[in-house]
């Protein structure tokens, strides 16, 4: 299978899985709510949150090496490539450990750092306790799905990626009918993630055979990849921080009940976030070889085509959430919690920044991205400022009001800088080409169908079904008139294969 093949299967498994997401995120938030409370609820946002920010010691080496997997296997350089896998194995086992050690000196000092009752404060610790002992396992094998993706069985992984989440699926249903406690519940989601580490083991030993799964740091290895690793861990830890700091600062100058509405939200719009970051994957083992080999075509058809596709997946998802806004959230938690809606319809608005992924997949196949590094931390720092002290005042509100501030900053230095001077990609090509025609034609139906079809408080599910239907077949009429003839044939073929 050649590499737009691979690309493209990639993108639909990567979708498919998405879509599974979307259905657990939308079955099981309302269903814990309900069973263990909103406070309690809030609490395992909280836990995960602190958690995932704790992914900042990868170092970047995620990103590197899926890079340096995919350039040396092009290159056929399978020495260096064994000995980057048994690197990887090493440095993740330690950060692992280390992992485990931070989670459990914080539990110590949770009651002084969060605002949790003493039996909130309880279960807090237990989840960190249950973080902790997956630690090792789960970052020593992180770099197995960084293998596979560099040779460029996306596809395989998303569809292995189902497995676990058909079991948290089942394990949510086990725990309401057997009304398991918060820490039994967490306990088997947490650990339902690695039943597909044997199927990773396999399909390694089957794409590269060379590999050894012994840990063994290899200093020149290290070396090598070390001063990307460092521009990359330099970039990300302000992005990372910035996205996964905002649940944790609404627990410290919010409530517990914010943590909730955040999660509430993070459920449902974190599913169009998602796709961009699909394409992201998909696309970087393809940039990396691209710019590896010079191939100046394959890379302004990433940068124009990718950022047009990405617009329209993006368009889609955000302009029909928002078009079905009033109905999914009471469907999904009850109207109670409508007085969400001005920040969710601001959010969905917000997450049409993802459609820089494209780009974004060249700029981390490429080696300097300092400029970016100094941007991205100015905005994440303007950002968190900005969350903190506006989430006393206005709770939810204050981190969204932040997240687009942040976005702001960071696409006038894209559009105007960094993409122009740094890239040779022509901004105003990208602008008004590729993303601004789906957002024009998807904001002109919202507003149509949002104005003709009100909302009837009894029919909320045949409102839902009337204006999700209408908003598809009107953007999907608006989407193959705005593409090109060849275009059309491009998508109908690879959609038949």
């Amino acid at each position: 299978m050649g590499s737009a093949k691979k690309i493209a299967s990639g993108v639909i498994w990567s979708l498919i899985v998405n879509l599974v997401n979307a259905v657990y995120g939308f079955i099981s938030v309302p269903i814990l709510i309900n069973h263990f409370g909103k406070s309690e609820y809030g609490i395992i946002g909280l836990a995960m949150s602190i958690n995932v920010y704790m992914q900042l010691m990868d170092m970047g080496f995620n990103s590197t090496n899926v890079r340096f997997f995919s350039s040396w296997l092009a290159k056929k350089d399978y020495i260096k490539t064994n000995k980057l896998f048994q690197t990887s194995l090493g440095f993740y086992g330690i950060v692992g450990f280390l992992n485990a050690l931070v989670l459990v000196g914080i539990s110590f000092f949770s009651s002084e750092i969060f605002n949790l009752t003493p039996d909130q404060d309880s279960i807090l610790k237990t989840l960190f306790y249950i973080l902790a002992a997956s630690a090792f396992v789960s970052w020593s094998s992180s770099c197995f799905d960084q293998l596979i993706k560099a040779t460029e069985n996306v596809a395989w992984i998303q569809r292995r990626t189902i497995i676990p989440k058909l079991l948290q699926i089942l394990i949510l249903f086990i725990t309401v009918y057997g009304n398991l406690s918060i820490s039994v519940y967490f306990f088997l989601t947490t650990f339902a993630l690695f039943s597909i580490i044997p199927m990773s083991v396999s399909k390694i030993k089957k794409e590269t055979p060379f590999i050894n799964f012994i840990p063994k740091i290899d200093i020149v290895t290290l070396k090598e990849i070390l001063p990307y690793c460092l521009n990359i861990f330099s970039f990300s830890i302000f992005q990372f921080s910035f996205y996964n700091l905002r649940p944790v600062f609404l627990g410290m100058q919010g409530t517990m009940e914010s943590v909730a509405d955040y999660r509430v939200l993070n459920g449902i719009i974190g599913v169009v976030s998602m796709f961009g970051s699909v394409f992201l994957n998909a696309l970087l083992p393809s940039a990396a070889k691209a710019i590896s080999q010079n191939n100046k075509e394959a890379y302004y058809k990433v940068a124009y085509d990718g950022t047009k596709y990405i617009s329209i997946v993006l368009s889609f998802c955000a302009f029909g959430m928002m078009t079905v806004g009033t109905e999914v959230i009471t469907m999904y938690v009850g109207n109670s919690y409508l007085y969400l809606i001005p920040w969710f319809n601001l959010w969905l608005i917000c997450t049409l920044g993802v459609h820089n992924q494209a780009i974004s997949s060249l700029i981390l196949a490429g080696s300097d991205i300092r400029a970016l590094t100094y941007n991205t931390c100015l905005a994440s720092l303007i950002g968190l400022v900005t969350a903190w002290f506006l989430i006393p005042y206005y709770q939810i509100g204050g981190v969204v009001v932040a997240f687009m501030i942040y976005l702001l900053v960071q696409y006038i230095f894209y559009y105007f800088y960094y993409w122009p001077q740094k890239m040779q990609i022509n901004s105003k090509r990208v602008f008004i080409r590729s993303f601004l025609p789906p957002v024009i034609y998807s904001t002109l139906i919202y507003l149509i169908i949002n104005e003709f079809i009100p909302a009837p408080s009894d029919k909320i599910l045949i409102t839902f079904l009337t204006k999700g239907i209408i908003f598809s077949v009107l953007f999907f009429i608006a989407c193959y008139c705005s593409i090109s003839k060849e275009e059309r044939k491009k998508i109908l073929a690879l959609i038949k294969k």
